[in-house]
């Protein structure tokens, strides 16, 4: 069967096939939102685009992967950010290492899929939060388009972080990473809105580690730092 234009719209709305795309002409500065990382700013464009739900895919949990984000959290720490499903209690103690506020921290743990979609969407949709952080492995093309949809519509921020994919499905993604330890941290774009995807490249990540986080390769079996029996989620 031969695809015509409409066949493809539909296939491009639903998720199922990308459209890649060079940086419109139009796009300015401010629709970047600095990433705090220049080697990652130059491969996304600009930064994190205004209006984006980003995917974040991690090889193992409790490796520094909230540095990529720690950058944004420190310079808005006006408002709270959300923390939808972590996968551990955030470390109050780290939290105020890295200069954020534990009392602008929000956490949502909600077993429910569907309840914890809509907490996030609601907390898209309100103008009083700032990022927002979501463990969720589970989203479907639908449900991904949807979140896209209400955080384009919101000029909010969103990432979600999710486990490594061997043969990721298409999703409505702005950018989707991976992320690989060697002996620095590997950034991998499996997608991104302006360009093709690209080879990992270096970030250095280590520089905002506290010194007890400084080793060449870290430990398969360090996942967490553990306080009077509880798990925490460390910067």
């Amino acid at each position: 069967m031969v695809a015509t234009a409409t066949n493809l719209q539909q296939l491009v709305q639903k998720g199922w096939v990308w459209q890649g795309q060079q940086t419109p002409l139009q796009k300015a500065s401010t629709d970047f939102l600095d990433s705090g990382w220049p080697e990652l700013n130059a491969q996304l464009g600009g930064g994190w685009l205004r209006g984006s739900v980003n995917e974040i895919q991690i090889e193992v949990g409790f490796r520094g992967e909230l540095g990529l984000v720690l950058p944004l959290l420190q310079r808005s720490n006006e408002r709270p950010h959300v923390w939808v499903n972590p996968p551990a209690q955030p470390y109050a103690p780290g939290l105020q290492s890295q200069g954020l506020v534990p009392q602008q921290q929000w956490c949502i743990q909600e077993t429910d899929h569907t309840k914890a979609l809509w907490a996030m969407e609601q907390c898209i949709q309100s103008q009083s939060v700032g990022l927002i952080l979501a463990w969720l492995p589970q989203l479907n093309a639908a449900q991904v388009r949807r979140l896209q949809q209400v955080t384009e519509q919101a000029q909010q921020l969103v990432f979600i972080f999710t486990d490594c994919q061997q043969e990721p499905e298409a999703r409505a993604y702005v950018n989707r990473l991976r992320l690989h330890w060697q002996d620095e941290l590997q950034i991998e774009v499996l997608k991104r809105r302006f360009g093709w995807p690209l080879p990992p490249f270096p970030c250095a990540l280590q520089r905002l580690f506290p010194e007890r986080r400084l080793v060449k390769k870290p430990a398969h079996n360090s996942t967490s730092h553990a306080v009077t029996g509880t798990t925490r989620l460390v910067l």
